[in-house]
C-alpha cells in the first residue's frame, strides 16, 4: 500500500488556529497600533511584559536548538534565534528609551502561563512539540507585521519600529525556513505526535491573543 500523503502540517495548524489570528488582527490593540493611535500607556504595558517574555523566549529557543541533532538544521535554527532575539532586543531598547517605559514589572498571569506552556513543550524532549509551541511567537508576529505593513500608516507612526521589525524581509525569510523545518518534522512524525504538535501550536496562538489583550485591557 502506498504511504498516505498528508497535507502540510503548517497549513493544517494555520487553518486550525485561523479564527484566533482573525481575532488578533481585529483586536483594537492591533488596529490602533497600525493607525498610530494606540494609547502609549497600553503600548507601555504590553512592551514591559514583552521584555520579560522575550528574555525567556530567547533562552528557550536555544534550549530547543539543543534538541535538534542534525548539524545543518541546528545551525540554521540557532542563527535565526540569535539574530531574531538581537533584533527584538534592539527594537525594545529603542522604544523603551523613547517612551520611558518602566520594565521593572512582575510577569502578568498571561506572560507566566505562556512561558510555562513553551517550557513544558520543550521539556517533553520532543523537538517536534517544542517547535510547534514556539512557532506562533515568530509566525503569528510575522504575519501580523506583514498585515500591518500592508494596512498601516507607517510614516509618523510612533510604533513604526515595532511594525518594521516583524514585517521585514530577513525576519520573514527566517520564519519561512523554520516553517519548512516544522513541516519536515511533522511529515516524519507519527499521528499522535502530529496531533500534539497541533494542540501545542493552537494553545500558543491563543496566548498570543491574550498577550495583546492584556496590553490593551490590563
Amino acid at each position: 500500500m502506498d504511504k498516505k500523503v498528508l497535507p502540510s502540517w503548517t497549513r493544517e495548524a494555520w487553518d486550525a488556529a485561523e479564527p484566533i489570528y482573525q481575532s488578533i488582527i481585529d483586536h483594537p490593540f492591533i488596529t490602533e497600533l497600525a493607525a498610530g493611535t494606540l494609547a502609549q500607556e497600553k503600548f507601555d504595558r504590553y512592551l514591559a511584559q514583552d521584555e520579560l517574555y522575550v528574555g525567556n523566549y530567547g533562552r528557550q529557543m536555544f534550549e530547543l536548538a539543543e534538541l535538534i541533532t542534525d548539524p545543518e538544521q541546528h545551525r540554521m535554527f540557532s542563527d535565526f534565534a540569535r539574530e531574531g532575539i538581537e533584533g527584538e532586543k534592539a527594537m525594545h531598547a529603542l522604544l523603551i528609551e523613547r517612551f520611558g517605559i518602566d520594565t521593572a514589572v512582575q510577569p502578568s498571569a498571561v506572560t507566566a502561563a505562556y512561558n510555562a506552556h513553551t517550557q513544558e513543550a520543550i521539556a517533553t524532549g520532543s523537538k517536534e512539540i517544542g517547535l510547534a509551541a514556539m512557532l506562533p511567537c515568530m509566525w503569528v508576529y510575522n504575519e501580523v507585521g506583514l498585515y500591518i505593513l500592508r494596512t498601516a500608516q507607517v510614516e509618523g507612526n510612533p510604533y513604526k519600529e515595532w511594525i518594521q521589525e516583524y514585517g521585514n524581509e530577513a525576519f520573514t525569510e527566517g520564519v519561512n525556513q523554520v516553517l519548512q523545518l516544522a513541516d519536515e518534522y511533522a511529515e516524519a512524525a507519527d499521528e499522535t505526535t502530529r496531533k500534539r504538535m497541533t494542540s501545542a501550536y493552537i494553545e500558543a496562538t491563543r496566548y498570543e491573543y491574550l498577550f495583546w489583550d492584556y496590553g490593551y485591557n490590563g
